[in-house]
């Protein structure tokens, strides 16, 4: 056999062992076992019952079925991340034998949904990765079951709101990332159960590059109760909405020089802490009231608009022009009007007082005697002559 061919049987050996079946991966399992990249679309059943590590990112399992690990009850940590799971089967409890678990990475798959039974089982679980998956619903009671829980990563997802009661039972949680995504609105309530839980130390909260444009007045004790906030990145709108948070600003807290405004243009990228309070205005758009007298007795038009009370607001004409202009047009408008109902009224007006001399008179012509054509009957004198 030559030296080639040798070298070529060699290297098929490695390629083969690197590459071989399901099984190779726990063929040298003692307590760790690396299934990681080996196209698997299912959890292998084959493994060492005392591993206490398993690994089995980047492949291609989608759904998390009933006693997938039941025979691996002594796991604390567990990597599932960077797969195409988007199903993780909710009878039966998926990971109610893994009492023992203390890490769970299904960060990078495809949830949607986080059920309130999803977790069930994992009563010791401290470190929670949920990252770059298409999360849009948290459903209230989704952690009841893992009261441990230190970290939770959420960063990533789709979420828009969170509702009151989702973090209301985490009295060891340490950090929540809630960073890129959807949220438009500050939830005061949910991270108000999570400020009960505060230590000494505090917790964490990253809502660095949401969607919120406002805070109310709320969200001042709420995020000064947390000495590690981040919530840079947001579109914020330094309007009247944010005047009551203005107010409570006295510079004491880092996150108060994280908020910088979007708009409006004349405040944008300015800090909300240094921005005049008297700045702070919604502007209102408003339409000139109109009246037009149209002779075809068209009655006028008018249109406003009530701030509510208590706003600062600025009044500029609809579209960014003066109250001039709008008047001006409107009332070129009713002109226009005006003129072109004129102009149908005279064509009328004239097709009825022709259409009447027309009527009368082919009436009198049809009324007069016909010439008669009878033999002329009349006598004439005969005058015989000399």
């Amino acid at each position: 056999m030559s030296y080639e061919m040798k070298r070529f049987l060699v290297l098929l050996l490695i390629i083969l062992k690197e590459a071989g079946p399901t099984e190779a991966c726990g063929s040298s399992c003692s307590w760790y076992c690396d299934c990681s990249s080996r196209v698997l679309n299912s959890v292998p059943q084959d493994l060492p019952t005392n591993i206490t590590q398993l690994t089995l990112q980047s492949n291609y399992i989608t759904t998390l079925s009933p006693f997938d690990f039941s025979r691996y009850s002594i796991l604390t940590h567990l990597y599932l991340n960077s797969n195409q799971i988007s199903t993780v089967n909710m009878y039966g409890g998926v990971f109610y034998s893994l009492s023992r678990l203390t890490r769970l990475w299904l960060s990078s798959n495809q949830l949607t949904i986080l059920r309130a039974d999803m977790f069930v089982g994992l009563d010791n679980l401290q470190e929670l990765s949920l990252r770059f998956n298409n999360i849009h619903s948290i459903e209230v009671g989704t952690f009841d079951a893992t009261p441990q829980l230190h970290e939770l990563d959420l960063q990533h997802n789709d979420i828009s709101t969170i509702a009151a009661g989702v973090f209301a039972n985490l009295p060891e949680l340490q950090y929540i990332d809630l960073s890129d995504n959807d949220i438009n609105t500050f939830p005061v309530e949910a991270l108000s159960n999570l400020r009960r839980f505060n230590t000494s130390s505090g917790i964490g909260v990253d809502m660095n590059r949401n969607q919120m444009k406002t805070l109310p007045s709320a969200a001042y004790d709420i995020l000064a109760s947390f000495p590690n906030i981040n919530i840079r990145g947001n579109p914020w709108q330094c309007d009247c909405r944010m005047l009551p948070f203005k107010q409570k600003m006295n510079g004491s807290h880092s996150f108060e020089s994280q908020i910088t405004c979007a708009g409006p243009g004349n405040l944008a990228g300015q800090s909300l802490l240094t921005v005049n309070p008297e700045d702070l205005i919604c502007v209102q758009t408003t339409t000139a009231n109109v009246t037009a007298n149209v002779t075809a007795n068209a009655s006028g038009v008018s249109a406003n608009s009530t701030p509510p009370r208590g706003v600062p607001t600025h009044s500029t004409p609809a579209g960014g022009s003066s109250a001039d202009s709008t008047t001006s047009w409107a009332f070129s408008l009713a002109s226009f009007l005006s003129g072109i109902l004129g102009v149908v009224a005279g064509i009328l007006l004239a097709s009825a007082v022709f259409l009447a001399i027309w009527y009368r008179s082919t009436r009198k012509t049809s009324l007069a005697p016909s010439p008669s054509t009878a033999p002329d009957t009349r006598v004439t004198a005969w005058d015989p002559g000399p």
